[in-house]
């Protein structure tokens, strides 16, 4: 017994050593970005075993922008799946952005194989719910990691080529012709999850939700601890406007994959709906604290979207994610992040806070002194403070900064001539309510003004 277990593994290794081979003798190509050297060591170790050429096959990149940059020039024109190796972090940076990035662009045109020395069930799962085709628990062996590679490429057997087959019908829009491929492989195999899954894509997109719901739910059942059928669920309450059975598909999927913060978010976000504030401020509260343990440079994006679903219906908890979006940034703050400002400024204006606000412009103005925008903006605050001296030399900076200001909309003309107003020059209000009124004639809180001050 024990020699015909050994026989049966020796011969699953030839099998993995075989789909690999052939994969780079079809031109298939691997990218490693990794700061791990014994890795790089046991995966050309690997390869060259099989008498791959690794120097041709193989290129090595420093970071994650890197393998972007790669993957934009090759990833199309390969006849196979490009296969990409990423270190779960490098140099404190997580690598799910990345991964979810290169997913959402190439979708199967990419095999993304994350490597890392220890992963929890949980991390696990998120990975694989971004979008990695596979994880590595290093050290691997080299067999382990030729047998890894063949599942990232994936053998081309039959079931495989009926998947691959059906979804590109699919994505062409011949909904019946993939219907009847993806149908098939329930003779192959009984029940199949992918194939209910293809043929409940089929039915969504020819908008017959009940079926869609109803293959779903078989690939549900056919994998209780696999995510994918649920998200499909999701999707279609989403569009039923089946609100209760969609928040409880997505409370089960934040119970199997609970690092995934988004979708925190998206369930604080459906309670605020229902008007259940409480609850929803419990699920964005455990959202921040998940992003700050997953990936701590997705942070700051991850607060400023959950600041954005919240809107106006919670002020007061947006406006903290908001400041901790910024703080988040820390040393790392620049001009390309002066939109965080922005929103941060009109959440303290709408609260009342104007010296708030107006300390908040100061801050971004040291990153970016230049931005006429900025400047106008702390002459709002101030404006709003009824401290019009001090907003009145804010905008006229902000005019000289650019003095196409007043081209952006009836209200800067408005903001500043009601400035002039109220220090008594009345000659630059009228001439400013004048060339707002020039642009847009039926601005009224202009027309009213000029009235008032009289032509």
């Amino acid at each position: 017994m024990p020699n015909a277990v050994k026989l049966r593994a020796e011969q699953a290794a030839r099998r993995y050593e075989r789909i690999v081979a052939d994969y780079f003798a079809e031109g298939g190509l691997a990218v490693l970005c990794t700061d791990d050297d014994s890795f790089v060591r046991q995966l050309k170790y690997a390869l060259g075993a099989l008498r791959v050429d690794v120097k041709t096959v193989l290129r090595e990149v420093a970071d994650y922008d890197d393998v972007a940059t790669l993957a934009a020039k090759i990833a199309d024109r390969l006849p196979v799946p490009l296969l990409v190796f990423l270190e779960r972090r490098l140099r404190q940076t997580a690598c799910l952005k990345t991964v979810r990035t290169l997913k959402t662009l190439y979708g199967d045109k990419i095999r993304l194989v994350v490597t890392t020395v220890e992963l929890s069930r949980d991390e696990l799962v998120l990975t694989h719910e971004i979008g990695a085709d596979s994880c590595i628990t290093k050290p691997i062996s080299a067999n382990a990691l030729v047998e890894k590679c063949a599942f990232a490429v994936r053998p081309n057997n039959q079931l495989g080529v009926l998947f691959d087959r059906a979804a590109a019908l699919l994505a062409a829009g011949d909904l019946d012709q993939a219907a009847r491929v993806a149908a098939k492989a329930f003779e192959i195999k009984p029940d199949s999850l992918k194939a209910h899954l293809l043929l409940g894509d089929v039915a969504l997109a020819k908008g017959d939700h009940a079926q869609a719901e109803s293959h779903y739910k078989d690939a549900a059942r056919a994998e209780k601890l696999y995510i994918e059928p649920l998200k499909r669920l999701v999707e279609v309450y989403t569009q039923t406007g089946d609100d209760a059975k969609r928040l409880a598909c997505l409370t089960r999927l934040d119970e199997l994959s609970p690092l995934n913060f988004e979708r925190k978010a998206v369930i604080g976000e459906a309670y605020l709906d229902l008007g259940e504030n409480d609850k929803a401020r419990a699920f964005f509260e455990e959202a921040r604290k998940v992003v700050g343990k997953v990936a701590s440079d997705m942070v700051s994006d991850a607060l400023m979207e959950m600041a954005k679903r919240i809107g106006e219906r919670d002020q007061e908890t947006a406006l903290r994610f908001v400041t901790e979006a910024i703080e988040a940034k820390g040393e790392a703050l620049g001009p390309k992040d002066l939109w965080m400002f922005n929103n941060r400024g009109i959440l303290l204006r709408r609260q009342g806070n104007w010296r708030e606000a107006a300390e908040n412009y100061r801050k971004a103005l040291s990153i970016a002194p230049s931005d006429a925008g900025l400047r106008y903006n702390l002459g709002v605050a101030h404006a709003e403070g009824k401290d019009y001296y001090t907003a009145l030399t804010h905008f006229e900076e902000a005019l000289k900064l650019d003095p196409d200001l007043l081209l952006q909309g009836p209200t800067v003309g408005y903001n500043i001539a009601t400035a002039y107003h109220r220090c008594r020059d009345l000659p630059a209000a009228r001439e400013f309510l004048a060339q707002t009124l020039k642009r847009h004639p039926g601005y009224e809180p202009a027309r009213r003004l000029l009235a008032h001050l009289g032509q």
